[in-house]
């Protein structure tokens, strides 16, 4: 009995301390109609230690005589990137291998590809689950920018059992709302890549059925000189309701 209220008593304690389970940390990708083994979540056995979020702003200063310093021109501010590193160990394991989750992580890095066989110009865009319990990551999602992977333990014929991951995502959160617009859109796969020849006013007319909702796209994707949009780049196309209300 004096051992059961113990460990009661210590139940208590810990809850009340915060020494509960930790929530894993879990990678998923959008959007959601890239289904199939290959984009489903991945979860880590440790959580990382620490993680690190990058937002900066674009200053250009113009030389003036009278300005000491040049005068100040404020030109946007930059794509939030996430950085943290993960470590995989299937050490434990009679057949263990690292490797199937490290190889479906590699594979988001390239364009989707669906079971139906329905291919999306850009990668999947990765986040955390739930933002691992930050506000801030809760609605953040972006491509993959950077991954590498440092395997450190081996069986004996030479199958990786452990190893380091050095994760890097950029994304496009909103400061101001904490929203991230690419989310929004690719659950419904509106993201589209130009090609040579295209405009904003050819993906608009295509995408939209107006090549007026131009001015929409650019909006939506901070874009100042709509004829300098090179091919390869990479838009996020609003709906056509929110785009009539940009008029």
């Amino acid at each position: 009995m004096v051992m059961e209220a113990a460990g009661a008593i210590a139940s208590v304690a810990g809850d009340m301390l915060g020494f509960m389970k930790p929530k894993k940390v879990k990678l998923i990708c959008e959007p959601k109609w890239a289904d199939g083994d290959r984009y489903a979540p991945i979860e880590v056995m440790f959580n990382p230690p620490e993680y690190t979020l990058v937002q900066s702003t674009e200053v250009e200063r113009n030389s003036n005589p009278n300005t000491p310093g040049g005068t100040p021109q404020y030109k946007g501010t930059t794509a939030m990137t996430l950085t943290m590193d993960l470590f995989f160990d299937d050490f434990s394991s009679p057949k263990g291998d690292v490797t199937p989750k490290i190889t479906r992580l590699m594979g988001w890095t390239v364009p989707v590809q669906s079971k139906q066989g329905t291919v999306s110009p850009v990668p999947p865009l990765v986040g955390l689950d739930g933002g691992w319990g930050n506000e801030q990551l809760k609605d953040f999602f972006g491509f993959i920018k950077g991954l590498k992977v440092n395997y450190t333990l081996f069986r004996m014929d030479g199958t990786p059992v452990q190893a380091k991951v050095g994760l890097t995502i950029e994304g496009a959160v909103n400061p101001a709302t904490g929203t991230n617009p690419t989310s929004r859109a690719a659950g419904s796969n509106r993201i589209r890549t130009l090609t040579e020849g295209d405009t904003l006013q050819s993906i608009a007319y295509r995408e939209l059925g107006k090549a007026t909702y131009w001015r929409a796209i650019a909006d939506l994707n901070g874009i100042d000189d709509p004829l300098r949009v090179q091919a390869g780049t990479t838009v996020i196309i609003p709906t056509a309701a929110d785009a009539a209300k940009a008029r």
